[in-house]
């Protein structure tokens, strides 16, 4: 860890300031936020160039310095290596929708963002909790997918990490000009379940599991390149604003939290999709809840795959469904989805799973539709989130929401 206190800077005073910095229009540019100028010299410093904010492209560039690969990232063989291709701007150029993060490169020429992680006391359960997981040999079980934290810099009461860039969100996997096969897609839901097993064995839950939380070593595009391929991306999960964490000691069913998960850098409801227990305002499981979030994250495409050669998927189908039930218990733990995804998939050969990916034209409403079908006739209202342990000694937790 390095440090620095040789120059006062006015830094926004908490994690919500750095989001939505006073002063600046809600979708006010990055660069309009004079923060990250300020602080180049300091991070120029420490060894990281920051990237360069290109207004006309709404986008980050990077520098013209030096490039090494990093592994986290790269580009398919087929897409042409020119800047305007679709392959390599994945890589080589960064949006961010608020002055928490900033993308820089390292003086041996790997590609990082910076991101804020802690103002004072605002956000160190979140450091503390990438501290057990992101770093260390925890990093290294194959089976832990956590982007790692690669350095911490202190610069007053403000703590930025620094994580490795990936090559792009879960988000744009399928439905845009990528071109993965059904394959392609199983295969990156099977690691967001191995990434929720490894979690839930160390007794944290994430809270947040959507597809922009997920980041892929490169986009895998089957149907591009018109063959199975002979090597699939790792899958990153980043993001852990809103997990919670529980001692090693208390009894699993004693793992509870107590309404929407909020808090960080935004603390009102941020519009995620959440199930009935969640906004009941009494105890739920929180692990149940990352089963679920996953599920609905993912049913734009698992419902559109129902006829063709895409019916040996069937299997696979009906464990999306469970994980999504209205009823917290009857879901599957992310260990036994993973093992009822792993054991459909060995039923398929692989050549019936080289088909194109089929999503749903409105995956909005389809969500929506999740989100009412669980709640039912449950009053669902926004509960307020307790901080401590209750009564009974389950753990009623808070964490950080994600942006609208």
């Amino acid at each position: 860890m390095s440090s620095s206190r040789t120059k006062i800077f006015d830094l926004p005073r908490d994690l919500r300031s750095w989001r939505h910095p006073p002063g600046a229009a809600e979708n006010a540019e990055p660069a309009v936020v004079p923060i990250w100028d300020d602080l180049k010299d300091l991070f120029n410093s420490k060894g990281y160039v920051l990237w360069t904010y290109q207004p006309s492209a709404h986008q980050f560039v990077a520098p013209e310095s030096h490039l090494t690969s990093s592994g986290f990232m790269g580009a398919s063989h087929l897409r042409d290596l020119k800047p305007v291709s679709d392959g390599v701007r994945t890589v080589l150029e960064f949006q961010s929708l608020n002055p928490l993060t900033h993308p820089a490169r390292t003086a041996n020429g790997q590609d990082v963002v910076i991101r804020v992680l802690a103002v004072g006391s605002n956000g160190l359960e979140h450091l503390h909790l990438l501290n057990r997981i992101a770093t260390g040999m925890p990093t290294l079980v194959t089976g832990n997918h956590t982007l790692p934290l690669l350095d911490t810099i202190e610069l007053q009461d403000v703590t930025f990490g620094v994580f490795p860039k990936a090559g792009g969100s879960a988000d744009l996997l399928y439905g845009s000009w990528i071109e993965p096969s059904e394959g392609d897609i199983l295969h990156v839901l099977v690691q967001c379940l191995e990434a929720l097993r490894f979690l839930h064995g160390m007794d944290i839950a994430h809270r947040d599991v959507f597809k922009d939380n997920f980041l892929l070593q490169w986009y895998p595009e089957s149907m591009l390149i018109g063959h199975i391929p002979t090597s699939r991306p790792r899958v990153y999960l980043t993001d852990f604003e809103l997990a919670v964490s529980f001692p090693r000691h208390l009894p699993r069913e004693k793992h509870l939290c107590v309404g929407m998960p909020l808090g960080g850098s935004m603390p009102d409801f941020n519009g995620r999709p959440m199930p009935a227990e969640v906004l009941s305002g009494k105890p739920y499981d929180p692990y149940k809840l990352d089963v679920w979030q996953l599920a609905t994250a993912f049913c734009d495409w698992e419902a559109s795959t129902t006829d063709g050669p895409r019916s040996s998927l069937d299997a696979v189908r009906a464990v999306l469904a469970r994980m999504r039930d209205p009823n917290p218990k009857a879901r599957p733990s992310a260990h036994r989805a993973t093992e009822a995804v792993l054991a459909a998939l060995a039923e398929v050969p692989p050549k019936r799973l080289q088909v194109p990916a089929v999503v749903l034209d409105d995956s909005s409403d389809r969500i929506r539709d999740v989100q009412t079908s669980s709640e039912g006739s449950s009053d669902a209202r926004t509960a307020e989130v307790a901080s401590s342990t209750g009564s009974d000694g389950s753990a009623a937790t808070k964490g950080t929401a994600k942006r609208a």
